[in-house]
């Protein structure tokens, strides 16, 4: 049985990592995250 995505996976490049590094930035200041964006986090 195939497993589909629900959600097409982001590409991975400049703009990924900036996002992502401000969003560990704003959980490491004390910052509430909404639940988009903690799967971003928690996303490999």
């Amino acid at each position: 049985m195939s497993k589909q995505c629900i959600k097409p996976r982001r590409k991975r490049d400049a703009e990924w990592f900036k996002e992502k590094v401000l969003l560990v930035q704003a959980e490491a200041n004390g910052q509430v995250l909404q639940e988009e964006e903690l799967e971003f986090l928690a996303d490999p």
